[in-house]
């Protein structure tokens, strides 16, 4: 892979009120939405520009379409405590038509969203001509003298979770969503806003025996009826609701033991940041925080390969826990053909790898667009100086499924990579 970039904008800041927290793109490529610090919503349009003729490959652009304030700062009565307005993900659904469907949510609460375009007319009087008989009279004809895009709040979900939802995720039917916090996994239909299902549920009787919490949760893109959610203790479980609708103990358990030395932050380092599906639904991809571990979804008793993704990182663990960004969680996204997955690092880095794990290619996002790459070997290592930047995080990405391209969020930035002509 080569890629190059495009950025939004030139200022660094995580205390920026727009900070990007969330990057999800539709399954048909076709839009592209971002999900802030502010609470806002903002959606792009990829419009083919150039290209698709017989052996030339086709080019796009990211055109700004719309945004919304999907959510505002709110009070929680039973804790005493604000609920930020910052989004958490964002999940787009089958479009209707000409209108676009997308759920958003906060720590609390889930919202449903239609995009609709509107038009405004108007009665347009046609010229004055003289009038001789009934025939000559004419009536005033609609004409449409403006256009634009409505964002009209569909449904608001009602807050059944007790602690932060970290993600939503639509099934292939389109008709269900299901959304995990720390110890619960619900289910939802998108028609009926007035009650969920509890599917999985890990709170202990006495809440000080508890031992692992919910990280993530994703339903498999090929089988509505098929989710997984990942641990803080480094395993994944494989769900089947037709098998049982409470998936606490019927699930299948993809975990690898932990080898090796053991030291203060193992089992931290070891939590899964993030699990999702391979495009095609054959495979697992897991981020722990120096690792990607690929299952076979059909193989659970042990990793099809285990990534290290950057080794030089595990110097700066005592740095990382101080300011406490050893708790950061880095999503991982799947190519379109299932081959490849992505993943954010520190110091403005990603990664893209191939799933066995023998080309690492580490990208460092640039505004003049002369992107620094560099393959990294197996068991790689350098030392990292004080010029190694843990505050320019990639925790969000999202790879196209149509334009093959990788959005990147770090920071308030927005980069767009794509594979070179």
């Amino acid at each position: 892979f080569f890629f190059n970039d495009t950025a939004t904008t030139e200022i660094y800041t995580e205390q920026i009120v727009g900070s990007v927290r969330c990057v999800q793109e539709t399954a048909t490529g076709n839009y592209l939405s971002l999900g802030d610090k502010a609470g806002r919503l903002i959606v792009f349009e990829i419009a083919q520009t150039g290209g698709g003729k017989k052996g030339q490959k086709p080019t796009f652009e990211y055109q700004y379409l719309t945004e919304l304030q999907s959510h505002e700062k709110g009070f929680d009565p039973l804790k005493s405590c604000d609920i930020e307005e910052r989004l958490n993900d964002i999940q787009w659904l089958k479009p209707q038509g000409d209108n676009l469907y997308t759920l958003t949510t906060n720590d609390k609460t889930i919202k449903l969203w239609k995009i609709s375009e509107r038009k405004v007319k108007k009665p347009i009087m046609s010229k004055f001509q003289s009038i001789h008989s009934e025939k000559d009279l004419k009536m005033p004809k609609l004409q449409v003298v403006e256009s634009g895009l409505l964002p009209t709040l569909r449904k608001t979900f009602p807050q059944l979770h007790q602690y932060h939802i970290n993600s939503i995720s639509v099934a292939s039917n389109g008709e269900n969503f299901i959304s995990s916090d720390d110890l619960r996994v619900n289910l939802w239909n998108i028609e009926n806003n007035n009650e969920a299902f509890n599917i999985v549920d890990l709170k202990p009787d006495n809440i000080d025996e508890l031992q692992e919490v919910i990280t993530s949760s994703q339903f498999s893109p090929v089988d509505d009826n098929i989710f997984l959610y990942s641990t803080s203790k480094g395993s994944i479980k494989l769900c089947d609701l037709r098998k049982s609708s409470l998936c606490d103990n019927t699930g299948v358990t993809f975990e690898e033991g932990q080898s090796g030395p053991q030291n203060f932050f193992t089992e931290i380092i070891a939590s899964i940041c993030d699990a999702s599906f391979s495009s095609n639904g054959r495979y697992i991809f897991s981020r722990d925080f120096c690792t990607v571990k690929v299952w076979d979804v059909a193989m659970p008793t042990k990793p099809f390969s285990v990534i290290s993704i950057y080794e030089p990182i595990k110097t700066k663990l005592v740095d990382l826990y101080e300011n406490e960004s050893i708790f950061d969680r880095f999503n991982v996204a799947s190519s379109p053909d299932s081959n490849y997955l992505c993943t954010g690092l520190y110091n403005g880095n990603f990664h893209v790898v191939d799933k066995f794990g023998e080309v690492n290619t580490q990208y460092e996002i640039s505004f003049n667009k002369k992107t620094q790459t560099r393959n990294l070997p197996k068991k790689f290592f350098e030392n990292l100086g004080n010029n190694y930047d843990l505050s320019k995080k990639i925790l969000k990405l999202d790879w196209n499924q149509k334009t093959n391209s990788i959005a990147i969020a770090c920071l308030n930035c927005f980069f767009i990579y794509s594979p070179s002509i």
